[in-house]
């Protein structure tokens, strides 16, 4: 192949390499044509010419540069699928290990290992493909035995062309919108994580000093003196679920039933809509969020603040003579962190003994895990409860669990699902059709639902408030690129007192709320109980 030949191929591959992620990140294909900082650095790689010692140790660093540029493109784009955000490269590798456990939970440990086998040795093939092509690019424009001023020049022309075109071509589109057809992608993704560390180290400081602030430190909650207070985070249960017609033509329609079976036992209800702080995962950010009343959108800031003493929600429910529990079906490994949360008593997955089978990740029902906490977990505690239940049928790959059942006193039989067979574990094959996720998705949450307000009619005390709030919304997958952060929150209880403070906020009668309902932050709700 000729020295210019080889110059464009080379250039044409590695933005073609980069121009996909892009496309994945967009949404959509064809938005981005051209990265002409891909054909700088190939032009730039063409015109040095080291000693053969030195030029593979310039090319292995070059290789690697390129593989974690299109490693970053491929994880941004990831985590705007996913959780509707930039990528942070200073936070998100802490993701990592949560992610295997889904796969873990979802797969099992066998794929889940293969899985993270592949992806290093794609990581590694990655490297070394770019290696050849550069390798292969510099031997055609400057062959080792040629004469070096010959070969100077020879490769001097073309490459210097394609440095300069890039240079013109990047100074001329540095204002271009992120879905022009020529834009500088990278370096567009160099001044957003520039931006993404900056926020994060100045954020610091802010949380750590927010944590001693007078407000944050533990005041008791008179209103509630005397009465169980329980929180049922559900999960993915986001307010696209009301608002999107595919999903609210079922979801709408239980909150209906569930809101006039609630009436007749007498409880009465509000609803209304919070920020979540996060989209499609991290459900522990949230959580963490509604029980500091600080603003908890990520990882580092969650081991700040656990690791800062700041009291909680539960120090607030220790001062007023409660208990305070955790009921978490998805914790099947120590949790050091639920002491620092505040809990006294953790109920993880093994507490809850189910015996039925398993979905993958979804280790038992929701209904299982809202009966046993009546049933066996709240009589072991004679003062009044704070309980924090953590549901997770509605979590992703929303693979259908057992029915929901009509005869709560049937949970008490550990055999009670024996006869039920749970779907062949694929969930590869739902997110290969993104129809049947997004149908699966609607029935999980739909479940969810009806487990949570089913128990609150047989079971939640008259004089006891019930807060059902989602943890935050669907992946993108599911809801749409353009969708906010809002949950729904929903307020039952049968005293028209406790309720009375939400109505003052703008909270709705009932299960029901309208998109012109005010919008609050999670974090404020620890505030609101102090004042009821």
């Amino acid at each position: 192949m000729k020295p210019f030949s080889r110059l464009l191929a080379t250039g044409a591959i590695f933005n073609l390499l980069m121009i996909l992620p892009t496309w994945w990140r967009d949404g959509q294909s064809g938005t981005t044509w051209l990265i002409p900082e891909v054909w700088l650095i190939v032009g730039l790689v063409a015109l040095v010419r080291l000693p053969n010692a030195l030029q593979s140790a310039w090319l292995m660093v070059v290789s690697l540069l390129m593989t974690l540029i299109i490693a970053s493109l491929l994880g941004d784009a990831l985590v705007w699928q996913v959780l509707s955000r930039p990528l942070n490269i200073l936070l998100d590798p802490l993701l990592l290990a949560a992610g295997y456990r889904l796969l873990a939970g979802s797969l099992g440990n066998p794929a889940a290992v293969l899985i993270a086998l592949l992806t290093a040795a794609i990581a590694i093939g990655l490297v070394m493909l770019v290696f050849r092509l550069l390798g292969a690019m510099v031997s055609t424009i400057a062959p080792a035995n040629a004469d070096a001023n010959l070969s100077t020049g020879h490769r001097w022309k073309p490459a210097g062309l394609m440095v300069a075109a890039s240079l013109i071509i990047m100074a001329s589109t540095a204002g271009q919108p992120p879905t022009a057809s020529i834009r500088p992608v990278l370096i567009q993704l160099a001044v957003e994580q520039t931006r993404q560390v900056e926020i994060t180290l100045s954020s610091r400081q802010r949380l750590l000093e927010r944590a001693q602030a007078s407000d944050m430190q533990a005041r008791p909650l008179p209103g509630l003196a005397g009465r169980d207070v329980i929180i049922v985070f559900i999960e993915s249960y986001g307010i696209s679920a009301l608002d999107q017609s595919r999903y609210s033509k079922i979801i709408r329609p239980g909150l209906a039933t569930a809101e006039r079976q609630l009436a007749q036992r007498g409880l009465g209800m509000v609803s209304g809509r919070l920020t979540a702080p996060i989209r499609g995962g991290q459900s522990w950010l949230s959580h963490a969020t509604f029980l500091s009343g600080q603003r908890i959108d990520n990882d580092y800031w969650y081991r700040l603040l656990l690791d800062s003493g700041q009291a909680m929600m539960t120090d607030d429910f220790r001062a007023t003579g409660h208990t305070t529990l955790i009921i978490a079906p998805a914790i099947v490994r120590p949790w050091p962190e639920a002491g620092k949360l505040g809990f006294d008593a953790v109920y993880p997955a093994a507490a809850l003994a189910y015996q039925g089978q398993s979905t993958g990740w979804v280790t038992m029902p929701d209904q299982y895990t809202l009966f046993q906490y009546s049933r066996r977990l709240r009589p072991r505690h004679h003062e009044p409860v704070f309980a924090a239940l953590t549901l997770i049928s509605s979590h992703a790959p929303w693979t259908p669990g057992p029915p929901l059942l009509d005869d709560w006193s049937r949970l008490d039989d550990p055999t009670v699902f024996d006869d039920w067979t749970p779907p062949e574990r694929d969930p590869l094959a739902f997110w290969r059709n993104t129809d049947r996720l997004r149908e699966r998705y609607a029935q999980s949450l739909d479940y969810s639902l009806k487990s949570a307000f089913g128990w609150a009619r047989h079971f939640l005390p008259d004089d006891a408030l019930m807060i059902v709030v989602g943890d935050h919304q669907a992946a993108s997958l599911i809801t749409g690129r353009d969708a906010d952060a809002e949950v729904p929150i929903h307020i039952i209880s049968g005293s028209k007192e406790l309720l009375l403070g939400f109505r003052q906020r703008g909270f709705e009668n009932g299960l029901l709320t309208a998109d012109r309902a005010p919008v609050h932050r999670m974090e404020e709700v620890r505030v609101w109980l102090q004042s009821l």
